[in-house]
């Protein structure tokens, strides 16, 4: 019984695997939406300022945990381009809010019209599935993704450690 148990949960972590790799593979294509070619990267940045028009840089690096200096690093490119302004904050000089230009917005309807038609493909292609199924399936990926946090944790415990001792090695 434990066995076959096991060689499920296998299967299971195989499968995520799976999808992780189909996700890193398509978040590394280029993407065509009604004749704008664009990288993940900058349609998720267009997505988060569309969303939040008058978000600052560093409101996007926390949610999407990147450095400030990569998140600035795309935005200026998505300046140049001609797709997102900046203005300086009213109350806060020493801030930026974000804005979509009119280009910019025509993308990020054209995003959400392409995303909704990925949502509306994957979400009836689970029409086989119970809403008992899917509530079980969020239960088990949240269990999931508490132990993958407590193996994050360790693993950058470990790196710390190593840093540390690789430093006191070399001093």
């Amino acid at each position: 019984m434990e066995k076959n148990r096991y060689d499920l949960f296998i299967q299971m972590l195989n499968e995520f695997d799976k999808g992780c790799g189909l996700t890193a593979e398509y978040d590394a294509l280029l993407h065509d939406y009604d004749g704008t070619i664009l990288f993940q990267a900058e349609s998720q940045m267009i997505k988060m300022i569309g969303n939040n028009p008058g978000i600052t840089a560093s409101q996007i690096s926390k949610i999407v945990d990147r450095t400030s200096s990569a998140s600035s690093q795309l935005i200026r490119k998505l300046k140049k381009k001609g797709w997102v302004m900046q203005k300086r904050n009213e109350e806060n000089n020493r801030q930026y809010n974000l804005y979509l230009t009119e280009a910019g917005s025509q993308i990020y309807r054209k995003h959400q019209s392409f995303e909704n038609a990925c949502y509306k493909r994957t979400f009836h292609g689970l029409d086989r599935f119970s809403e008992k199924e899917l509530e079980t399936y969020i239960a088990i990926q949240r269990q999931i993704n508490e132990t993958f946090q407590l193996d994050v944790e360790e693993s950058r415990e470990l790196g710390t450690k190593r840093e540390n001792s690789d430093a006191h090695e070399k001093g």
